[in-house]
């Protein structure tokens, strides 16, 4: 699949919905500015390019709420796709895609117990990661985890 072809029928099939940025003929970057429009997007790549899979995805906690990059890779080609919604704190919530791609399901679980996103119909949201001395709503790589405190909160000694 050709990423400007593939660009060109992003951008004609959501039209002001997406921010697509073509980095190289081996790098395609589409931004989701609806987070509930991330199972249609993602939907209509699997469409538009045969052999697409998930290969991961990466949660970044941003100024303007957290990002969840979705990364995709076409087998047998250089081309890689990230898909990026941003999702807005306090309580960030996107549309789970574990649904439709078994192999989201344990890294939104991660994601989730780090940053806080909530994955929407996530058919397995166990904890995944985080111990027992972790509240709920403890996320550890949010800019505002505070570590003196978590550590004071669970007794241990603060060694620098």
């Amino acid at each position: 699949m050709d990423a400007n072809k593939l660009a060109r029928r992003l951008d004609a099939e959501f039209p002001g919905a997406l921010a697509i940025t073509l980095r190289s003929e081996k790098r395609l970057y589409v931004g989701v500015l609806d987070t509930d429009k991330l199972p249609e997007v993602v939907a209509s790549l699997h469409e538009q390019a045969q052999g697409l899979r998930m290969a991961t995805a990466t949660g970044i906690d941003l100024r303007d709420g957290i990002g969840v990059f979705h990364h995709f890779v076409i087998n047998g080609q250089a081309l890689v796709i990230t898909v990026k919604v941003v999702a807005p704190k306090p309580e960030p919530k996107i549309p789970s895609l574990a649904k439709r791609l078994p192999a989201a399901k344990w890294i939104e679980r991660e994601i989730h117990e780090m940053l806080g996103v909530e994955f929407v119909d996530h058919p397995d949201p166990r904890p995944l990661l985080k111990a027992r001395a972790f509240d709920d709503k403890v996320y550890p790589l949010r800019r505002d985890f505070d570590v003196k405190s978590f550590k004071e909160e669970i007794g241990e000694q603060l060694e620098w």
